[in-house]
């Protein structure tokens, strides 16, 4: 067995897997919408039955890549010629692993060091030891919102950087300036940029930027799964040159084969006929509120997500025994440590899980334990 998969640590299954022996807990911890999958969607998927259900193209089924493409094109330009994109700029993926996945193994030797942000989405750097490439993290931004000489020095050196906008575990979202930044400074150092988008469609009160609008060599991740409550449905996709599609195709082609055609069609709808989005971010933004209000309360330092679904307070002890204890009490949360080493005493809270009612429960139930 390859020592560097051995020392993988699925260490956040511990909450999961305890939280499930309780009855009555708040799911804190669960980073999926609370939302069923569209009707409408659904539905397509069933009308999708229909057709004999073989392989699907290797790239993807035509019609669902030009939805994205369209989807794409309603950004603010792919590259700082603003290139329109077309379905062959497209590969459809099983969800956004799939997509990362492709990436990482097709672009990074062993040698080559990918760069990701200090706090990060963890399967970023289990994708890395799984693929054999090095990685490293840094914290990117300070507070002005301006990318840290230490950043910089990381990207410089190499050969990816990983950016994920609206982000997890903070919900922080990049401004344009912010975006044009890192864009910009990744193409200086010929350093390849990756833009983790797959929550751009929720965002609150902020407009959405994509760093691959000021980058020349970069690709964009993007999922169905947060943005149309399909998680289960495993559809992701990759935004890049033509050129460079076909040599992620060949990872895809050696792990999957192809996406799932069922879930084509239904992800075919989900784009095509979207306006389930709105009602669902409006629910999502009252949840942060009442979530932002509830933190304050407890005078817990928190940055207010900007977009996504979850929120990175700091409780001021070590996150692994916050977490652990409050799942005795009734509520389930991630704890901060394994997304970055500056993060062991914040924890992640998934709004997007949970009602507004069972935030208020959670919150009264962490205000009598600590």
């Amino acid at each position: 067995m390859r020592e560097r998969v051995e020392r993988i640590n699925l260490s956040i299954r511990k909450i999961s897997e305890k939280a499930a022996e309780k009855d009555d807990i708040v799911r804190f911890d669960i980073g999926q919408p609370s939302f069923g999958t569209p009707e409408h969607v659904k539905k397509a998927a069933e009308q999708g039955l229909e057709n004999k259900q073989g392989y699907s193209p290797m790239l993807g089924l035509p019609r669902l890549r030009e939805a994205i493409a369209d989807e794409e094109n309603g950004k603010n330009g792919f590259g700082p010629e603003g290139k329109f994109l077309e379905k062959e700029h497209v590969m459809v993926t099983t969800g956004g692993m799939g997509a990362l996945y492709s990436i990482f193994t097709a672009r990074l030797g062993s040698e080559d060091k990918a760069v990701f942000n200090d706090p990060c989405w963890g399967p970023y750097k289990m994708i890395s030891e799984v693929a054999g490439n090095r990685w490293s993290q840094v914290k990117f931004w300070n507070k002005d919102r301006e990318l840290r000489e230490e950043a910089k020095k990381e990207i410089a050196e190499a050969e990816m950087v990983v950016v994920n906008t609206p982000g997890n575990p903070t919900g922080y979202t990049l401004t344009r300036e912010q975006a044009k930044e890192i864009g910009e400074v990744a193409d200086e150092n010929d350093t390849f940029l990756v833009s983790d988008e797959v929550y751009h469609r929720l965002v609150y009160g902020v407009e959405h930027y994509s760093p691959a609008e000021f980058s020349c060599d970069s690709a964009i991740i993007g999922s169905a799964s947060k943005n149309h409550a399909m998680t289960g449905w495993r559809i992701g996709w990759i935004i890049d040159k033509e050129r460079n599609i076909e040599q992620y195709a060949k990872v895809s082609r050696a792990s999957t084969a192809c996406p799932p055609r069922i879930s084509q069609y239904a992800a075919i709808e989900a784009l095509e006929n979207d306006f389930h989005v709105q009602e669902m971010r409006e629910k999502y933004e009252e949840r942060r509120d009442l979530l932002v209000n509830r933190m304050k309360q407890l005078d817990w330092e928190s940055v207010a997500p900007e977009g996504a679904i979850y929120a990175f307070p700091e409780v001021e002890e070590d996150s692994w025994e916050f977490c652990m204890g409050m799942i005795d009490e009734g509520v389930a949360m991630v704890p901060g440590e394994p997304m970055g080493p500056e993060s062991d005493q914040k924890v992640r809270i998934c709004f997007g899980s949970t009602t507004k009612e069972e935030i208020n429960r959670a919150f009264d139930i962490i205000e009598d334990n600590i």
